[in-house]
């Protein structure tokens, strides 16, 4: 996996690209230089990158092997130990607004990408009820992205280029785009939507900006044991937010056999509560939006948004 911190390889050299010019930006040809590490969306990764940067030293300082613990309870039923979650410590606010900024810069890479789209199409002369209406969208398949760049505050905002570089980034995109060469995905449309990251960085961001600040829970990370014990299993819920003193899971054993309990290591970590995507740490989440957004949209659109076709991921 590459180093969050490393800039992508298209943009480690920009001294081969047209140098932008003036103070919008634009090159000769009057369109801003995507690769430009002054342009609005790489100014807004890069203060994101500072804010993630800051989150993982208020973490280690927070100490999360620390702050919460698990106590093993027997239940009325033998071979069964419920798992009840204490918290000892709640996360300071200035983690939460710090948070809060990062999901704001990583959300903002994307309006100003869509602004920068429709600064193409209107040639920069844009009114100010236009750019008010600018917005990058996230929607659940074609019809329903159509159906927003149909509006009648956005029909005008985009060319053809455009509406496909707005398109290929979309989080039914690939799965379009894999139908047109006979490629049929096993994830159903609805279960694609809700892991996507961008519909969860925005639901994350709108969160923080309207209503609270970022509401954290705790997860099962990890679990061990640290010496041999007899066949055993734990039955553990991994969907958040979980509450504290909460029986989240239980250990089920033999009850013929020693109580592996005694054993049993859990690492509890903090996820977003509000995140509709699979359980993972804060840190580990905003490094992968990070990544996702410099790495792979970001370039995915102004590369349609050029003429060209739609990269293809490969994963190796």
């Amino acid at each position: 996996m590459s180093d969050p911190d490393e800039p992508p390889f298209w943009l480690a050299d920009v001294t081969q690209y047209p140098v932008a010019m003036a103070a919008a930006n634009w090159d000769a040809a009057g369109v801003n230089d995507w690769r430009d590490p002054e342009a609005a969306w790489w100014a807004k990764s890069r203060r994101a990158r500072t804010h993630i940067d800051d989150i993982k030293a208020m973490l280690i300082r927070f100490d999360e092997d620390t702050a919460c613990r698990v106590d093993l309870e027997p239940t009325s039923e033998a071979g069964k130990t419920a798992l009840r979650l204490r918290v000892l410590r709640r996360p300071p606010n200035e983690m939460l607004t710090t948070i809060g900024d990062a999901l704001h810069n990583l959300r903002s890479c994307l309006d100003s990408v869509a602004f920068e789209l429709a600064s193409r199409t209107l040639g920069g002369m844009m009114t100010e009820k236009q750019q008010k209406s600018v917005q990058f969208p996230t929607c659940v398949d074609k019809e329903e992205f159509d159906a927003s760049l149909a509006q009648k505050n956005q029909r005008d905002l985009y060319g053809e280029h455009e509406r496909s570089a707005l398109q290929c980034a979309q989080p039914f995109a690939l799965r379009h785009e894999a139908a047109a060469e006979g490629v049929v995905f096993g994830t159903a449309p609805a279960e694609e939507y809700r892991i996507n990251e961008l519909v969860r960085l925005s639901r994350l961001n709108n969160l923080d900006k309207h209503r609270y600040l970022p509401l954290l829970s705790w997860y099962m990370d990890f679990a061990y044991f640290t010496s041999e014990v007899a066949a055993c299993r734990l039955d553990v819920r991994m969907r958040v937010p979980l509450q504290d003193g909460e029986v989240f899971g239980h250990l089920l054993f033999d009850p013929g056999q020693t109580d592996p309990g005694p054993a049993l290591h859990l690492e509890m970590r903090l996820t977003f509560a509000d995140d509709p995507g699979y359980a993972a740490g804060i840190s580990n989440s905003l490094d992968n939006w990070h990544r996702y957004l410099t790495s792979w949209i970001v370039p995915r659109i102004f590369i349609v948004a050029d003429g060209n076709p739609p990269p293809i991921m490969i994963a190796g």
